[in-house]
C-alpha cells in the first residue's frame, strides 16, 4: 500500500522500520521538526526523519499541521492510500482524516480509552498500573476516541521503568501495525464506515477500562517531592526514566532508581526488608538522609516511611551507584534532600 507515515520519536521510528520491510510503499513521512537536543544543544533529527532519511524516503516537517497550509496541500496531493500515526505529538485535522482511501490508522500504547493523549506510557507507571497494551485505533476528530480493530496487552514488570516498558510496546506496535495494515487493504468497503464494519471494529465503550488522560509531562513533574508516600516515589522515578530529580545545595541531582524498604505496599524484592533500619525517624522531615552505606546506599526519609536511593547522577558527571553519588556530594546523615 502507499502510505504516509506521520511519527516523531524512537518508539515511532520502530514502527516506520516495520512498515518498510513489510515490502509498503512509503510515500512520505510527517514528523516534528529538528530540536535542539544533548549537552550541546544541536539541532537534530526526529528518529523518524533520521530512519526516514536513511532509506530515501522524502520528509516533511511542521510545527502545526493545522496550521501549515503549504504541507498541508503537498500531503494531499500525494495520494496515499492509507495514513498511519505513531506518536506524532500534534492532533489531525478533519482535512487529513479525510482524506486516504483505507482511512487514518493510530497505533496507541496504552489499553483504551485509559490513557488518552501524549504521554500513556509515563502515566501507567506512575500511577502504578499493573497492565497495559497497544490498541490500533481509527483516527477521529477526537482525542484518541475512535474504535480499535486490534489491541495487545502486556503485564508491568514491577522492574520495568520507562525505557523498559517503552521497548515493549515499541515491539508490539511493530507487529501489531503490520498485520492491521495487511487487513485493512483486504477490506471492500467504499468508505471508512463499511471498512470498520468489515474489520469488526469495537466502540472503545464497549472496553472495560475507564476514560482517561494521559497529559504531556512537563518540567515541574521531573522535580521528586519527596512529602509523596514511598510508592508514588518508587513509581514516578520509574516512570520519567532517567530524568526525575532532586535538589541538593542547588544542584541537580537525577535519581534513576529507587526502592521501597519500609512496608509491605510493594513487594519488589523480599531480602529487602531484612535490611530495614528499626531506628524509629517518625519525627524526621521527608527527604532528609537517614543512613548511607556501601551495600543499602541512600536511605531517605519519606511522608510514610522510607526508600533506598540506588542509584543517580550529579549534572554534568556520570550515572553512579548512590554510594558513590554521597561521596561526589559529600552527603551525611541528616542532610536533606529537595533543598
Amino acid at each position: 500500500m502507499k502510505v504516509i507515515f506521520w511519527g516523531t520519536p524512537k518508539y515511532a521510528a520502530e514502527s516506520l522500520k516495520s512498515i518498510i520491510k513489510a515490502g509498503h510503499e512509503i510515500v512520505a513521512v510527517i514528523t516534528q521538526p529538528d530540536r535542539k537536543r544533548g549537552r550541546g544543544k544541536k539541532l537534530t533529527p526526529s528518529p523518524v526523519k533520521e530512519l526516514a532519511l536513511n532509506n530515501e524516503i522524502p520528509v516533511y516537517t511542521t510545527f502545526s499541521i493545522k496550521k501549515d497550509e503549504t504541507t498541508r496541500e503537498k500531503v494531499l496531493s500525494l495520494y496515499a492510500e492509507i495514513y498511519i500515526v505513531v506518536a506524532f505529538g500534534q492532533i489531525l485535522p478533519k482535512e487529513i482524516l479525510s482524506k486516504p482511501l483505507y482511512g487514518c490508522w493510530n497505533s496507541h500504547a496504552s489499553l483504551l480509552p485509559a490513557w488518552r493523549g501524549a504521554a500513556p506510557i509515563q502515566w501507567s507507571l506512575i500511577k502504578g498500573n499493573t497492565d497495559t497494551g497497544v490498541c490500533i485505533m481509527s483516527m477521529e476528530e477526537g482525542l484518541d476516541t475512535g474504535p480499535v480493530i486490534n489491541k495487545e496487552s502486556i503485564k508491568i514488570n514491577q522492574r520495568d521503568n520507562l525505557e523498559t516498558l517503552t521497548q515493549k510496546l515499541s515491539d508490539i506496535s511493530s507487529k501489531l501495525l503490520v498485520r492491521s495494515i495487511e487487513e485493512i487493504e483486504l477490506t471492500k468497503g467504499s468508505d471508512i464506515n463499511q471498512k470498520l464494519t468489515e474489520l469488526q471494529a469495537i466502540s472503545q465503550s464497549k472496553f472495560e477500562n475507564k476514560p482517561s488522560y494521559a497529559r504531556q509531562i512537563n518540567k515541574e513533574d521531573y522535580l521528586i517531592e519527596w512529602e509523596s508516600n514511598s510508592k508514588e516515589l518508587y513509581n514516578l522515578v520509574r516512570g520519567l526514566y532517567p530524568n526525575a530529580y532532586t535538589i541538593f545545595k542547588s544542584k541537580r541531582i537525577k535519581i534513576t532508581e529507587i526502592d521501597i524498604i519500609n512496608s509491605n505496599e510493594l513487594n519488589i524484592n523480599k531480602e529487602l526488608k531484612k535490611s530495614e533500619t528499626n531506628v524509629s525517624h517518625h519525627k524526621t522531615e521527608p527527604g532528609t538522609i537517614i543512613e548511607i552505606n556501601k551495600e543499602k546506599g541512600i536511605i531517605i526519609k519519606t511522608n510514610n516511611g522510607q526508600v533506598n536511593i540506588i542509584s543517580g547522577q550529579v549534572e554534568g558527571k556520570k550515572l553512579k551507584d548512590a554510594y558513590t553519588l554521597s561521596l561526589q556530594l559529600k552527603l551525611k546523615i541528616n542532610d536533606r534532600l529537595g533543598k
